[in-house]
């Protein structure tokens, strides 16, 4: 019998859980693991999709196979997410991605293990892992990977609490006398955490509206139970509906939970209530002669009719895009935002990043409150610790003084690449910069850590000062090889931009060119708009030319405030995506600036095919792109010849003596040569010019969308917008805008 039972005994005393590594063969792994788990314990086993040779029926591979564990392919673990299992188990020789690490080490529950099988230690370290495969580009194979995050992992872990157990070696001995305490941990719930934040909860459903509460909090910390319990008080203390949302129902499964629990301990306590109806996704209980519901909706069921509950919940609110959330936020005046706070929950920094800047915007006086205390598992657990300090989940930026950062000087800094080595060797500067990364983006996640340490494409540069003889990141940018392809092949992994651009714009020769596309750029908050970003491009573009690479490129979410920053360095806009990203609900941009001639040529025909198509994508497929992100793009446009005969009909139109019926197209003309000039113009001016001119939206949407009356309202305002233009220049209206 395997001693990790008498752990297991242990770890439910103190209400730990525990990562276990058995090194060694697969017999001797098959012994430790066999009556570890009684048949009732939901057991994950984790793999990557591989050719292993699986049992017909749980496709476990054998020796495992009779162990009546639940095999779950890795990519498949998102959709598991809220629910608790006893423990998982990962053989690395299947595959291991740090996100999975990440997530279902979350889902173990107090007295569980997370248990790797790993063959010997020096085996390990060069073992090839088929996760690394969907970092590499074509033509690099799964055996070129570097094995970094392996050893990072080994020297982490042998350096923490977790239990390595290895075949050849004395075994340590678990028993109750190794632990001091006599009594089991017991967490009393509601914490005090919860407590506040239940609290929280009541100001909104009471208090003044418009002021959303906010609730953070790491995995285990009790959040979705907190909006369960939570509903129930609000609902005894007057409010009749709770409506709660999330991306999927299985998503809120536990604040139902909560709900069903509280009202039956409120039964046990006296209170007179009857409980309706508890099925998934309703609860309904009569109380004081009325009827009381918690009831869950999708969230674009909420958009298109908005809910007339007292109280709208949105759990696991980082799974949404953030146009969504605004969605709800513009529709409901009472809401609570619950999410989780790590990267690999979801698009969690882009709730950060994102969303409480428009709570900023439009409800600047909403609240929040952060889950510290576990209850899953007791403070201090080892399993929780011991990924943390791994996959660096509580890594953080370095800490800068106002002073130091006003006197800084960023030509004085150091520009250099980084490799994948240096930061092996130095874990404090790996952490500087993962922390850089995880601050700055919003879909960073520990599977980026994965890619930097074991991807041979990927190029890091940093911006750095020496302090103290240690080296601080105070910016970073992150850029993959890619081009050099065979125009004859079929689709290739990877190489994302010469393959978008050619699919859209490019000749196939296109391909043969080669790119450092840059992934991410990352600029510690308190040196920002120094010029550090800048430094970094050029520090880049000087190093791509000496070797020999024919253009930069970058694909990213279009936003205001990006796109100045990549066309003042000469980026050229060449693609935007008609589909919009699901975390951040933006257009994919596709910018690119050439260092040689031949990439000159290529990229001048990608730029012609572009600008005349980007009009038309703006009547068909881009409707809901920002005007503030049209104008910008446009005025990268260059014109052979500009038609002068657009500047008359301005002026015809401006004074009635032409309708609009008569000559749209030259104001659109006009509106493509002259973006510039409408750029002077308000923001509003701007969008209600964007949505009639190049856009061709009726009349009557315009006027609603910008609260106008009727055409006459929109035809004032395009007609004083041009007032304005002429008024600006009396002399000579527009011709040096030509």
């Amino acid at each position: 019998m395997s001693d990790l039972i008498s752990l297991r005994k242990q770890l439910h005393k103190q209400m730990h859980r525990q990562l276990v590594i058995l090194s060694g063969s697969e017999s001797w792994q098959k012994n430790q693991l066999e009556a570890l788990y009684q048949s009732d314990e939901c057991v994950f086993w984790v793999s990557s999709k591989v050719e292993v040779a699986y049992d017909s029926q749980s496709k476990i591979p054998h020796p495992f196979s009779d162990l009546n564990y639940e095999f779950i392919e890795a990519k498949r673990l998102p959709y598991f997410l809220g629910q608790e299992i006893s423990g998982a188990v990962i053989d690395v020789k299947q595959g291991m991605s740090a996100d999975s690490l990440g997530i279902v080490s979350g889902m173990i529950k107090a007295g569980g293990l997370l248990i790797l099988l790993t063959p010997d230690v020096d085996e390990w370290k060069n073992l090839v892992n088929p996760e690394n495969s969907r970092f590499l580009n074509t033509p690099l194979t799964i055996e070129q990977a570097n094995s970094g995050f392996t050893h990072h992992l080994i020297a982490r872990w042998q350096q923490s609490n977790a239990i390595w157990l290895e075949e050849n070696h004395p075994q340590p001995v678990f028993c109750d006398s190794q632990d001091n305490t006599t009594e089991k941990t017991v967490i009393e719930l509601p914490t005090h955490d919860q407590q506040e934040a239940i609290k929280s909860i009541q100001n909104v459903a009471f208090g003044h509206r418009k002021r959303p509460l906010v609730i953070t909090a790491d995995r285990g910390r009790g959040k979705s139970s907190v909006l369960g319990m939570a509903a129930v008080e609000c609902l005894v203390k007057g409010k009749t509906q709770i409506a709660i949302t999330a991306n999927r129902l299985d998503q809120a499964k536990a604040a139902f939970k909560h709900a069903i629990q509280s009202l039956e301990i409120l039964v046990k306590e006296g209170v007179e209530l009857e409980i309706v109806t508890n099925k998934p996704g309703l609860v309904e209980f009569n109380y004081q002669n009325q009827l009381k519901s918690i009831q869950f909706f999708a969230p674009d069921a909420l958009i298109l009719n908005p809910s007339s509950a007292d109280l709208l919940f949105v759990d696991e609110a980082a799974h949404l895009p953030t146009p969504v959330l605004i969605e709800l936020l513009l529709r409901h005046h009472r809401m609570v935002f619950a999410t989780t706070s790590h990267g690999y929950e979801g698009s969690g920094r882009g709730f950060e990043l994102r969303f409480k800047k428009q709570l900023n915007v439009h409800t600047p006086d909403w609240k929040s409150c952060c889950l510290l205390q576990p209850i899953r598992w007791a403070a201090n657990d080892p399993l929780e610790e011991a990924m943390n300090d791994a996959l660096l989940l509580d890594a953080e930026i370095t800490t800068i003084e106002e002073e130091m950062a006003e006197k800084l000087n960023t030509d004085k800094l150091i520009y250099e690449q980084v490799s994948a080595q240096q930061l092996l060797e130095n874990p404090d500067l790996m952490r500087s910069l993962f922390g850089l990364l995880v601050q700055a983006h919003y879909q960073t996640s520990p599977n980026d850590l994965q890619q930097l340490l074991n991807a041979p494409n990927i190029k890091i540069f940093a911006a750095s000062r020496a302090n103290n003889q240690l080296t601080e990141i105070l910016g970073a940018v992150l850029c993959i090889e890619e081009g050099k392809i065979n125009p004859g092949v079929n689709r290739v992994h990877g190489h994302l931009v010469p393959q978008l651009l050619t699919k859209h714009y490019a000749q196939k020769d296109f391909l043969m060119l080669s790119t450092l596309r840059i992934m991410r750029i990352a600029v510690h908050p308190k040196c920002q708009r120094r010029g550090m970003g800048k430094q970094l491009i050029e520090h880049i573009e000087r190093t791509a030319i000496l070797n020999r690479i024919d253009y930069l490129s970058s694909s990213f979410g279009s936003s205001d405030e990006l796109l100045p920053f990549w066309f003042e360095q000469q980026f050229w806009p060449l693609h935007v995506g008609v589909k919009r990203d699901k975390a951040s609900g933006s257009h994919n941009l596709v910018v690119a600036k050439p260092l040689t001639a031949m990439a000159r040529q290529a990229l001048s025909l990608v730029q012609n095919r572009f600008q005349e198509q980007f009009p038309h994508l703006l009547l068909e497929s881009l409707p809901h792109l920002p005007a503030t992100q049209v104008w910008p793009i446009v005025q990268t446009f260059r014109f052979k010849k500009r038609n002068l005969g657009c500047e008359k009909a301005l002026a015809h139109y401006q004074n009635g003596s032409r309708p609009y019926e008569s000559i749209s197209h030259k104001l659109w003309e006009w509106s493509l040569q002259c973006a510039a000039k409408v750029q002077q113009s308000s923001t509003t001016e701007q969008a209600i010019w964007c949505d009639k001119i190049l856009k061709k939206q009726s009349w009557q949407d315009v006027a609603h969308q910008h609260h106008l009356a009727g055409r006459k309202g929109v035809e004032d305002k395009l007609k004083n917008t041009i007032n304005d233009w002429i008024t600006s220049s009396p002399t000579v209206p527009f011709k040096r805008h030509l």
